[in-house]
């Protein structure tokens, strides 16, 4: 839930525990005010951030995008927000979680209130700059794609060393093309040295 004085966030999350977030005193407050409510709508039950730990996450990418923004003389909120302002702000950040956390906000605001410029809804929807590393494990593979997998292994190991094999015999019944003895012509009458 949103709180209007002073600024902040309170939450339940689907544990039962509880939190809570001030974003009081930073220099813009209408910019800071239209990230809150786009955080409002990533928290759980709307969205994904499920515990405080990230909801602090994304309370740190609000205060971070505010002063950097204010620091450019930016004084408006996301309605006003242009999107090579936005698409600068994240090339800037160090790190992808802050990168990912204002996008997400900014997403969440617009799909709320319909009233961002044109472009900055595309580009806080779009694809990462960076991408993010994935932190799930993956499924483990069936029977089926391990039998697969180490067929192909073989058939490729077979193959390769066939390959090797036929270059051995090549080599050991080949001669150089430009003279018999296997060395080039250049050469013919100064092999082996004589003792001279």
């Amino acid at each position: 839930m949103l709180i209007d004085q002073p600024l902040g966030i309170t939450c339940v999350f689907s544990d039962g525990s509880r939190a809570a977030f001030s974003l009081d005193g930073l220099p813009n407050p209408l910019l800071d005010r239209h990230l809150a409510t786009g955080l409002v709508d990533v928290i759980h039950p709307h969205g994904i951030a499920d515990s405080a730990g990230t909801v602090n996450h994304y309370a740190q990418a609000i205060r971070g995008m505010v002063r950097t923004l204010a620091a450019q003389r930016f004084t408006g909120g996301l309605d006003q927000l242009r999107r090579g302002r936005l698409a600068e702000y994240p090339m800037g950040c160090s790190g992808g979680g802050r990168k990912a956390c204002t996008r997400a906000m900014v997403e969440a605001f617009g799909r709320a209130s319909g009233s961002l410029a044109d472009g900055v809804l595309e580009l806080a929807a779009g694809r990462n700059f960076n991408v993010q590393p994935n932190h799930h494990a993956l499924p483990p593979y069936s029977e089926t794609e391990w039998q697969r997998l180490g067929d192909l292994c073989r058939r490729l190991v077979e193959e390769s060393y066939a390959a090797h094999r036929q270059a051995l015999t090549a080599v050991a019944h080949g001669q150089h093309p430009d003279g018999a003895d296997g060395l080039p012509r250049i050469f013919a009458g100064c092999w082996p040295p004589s003792d001279r």
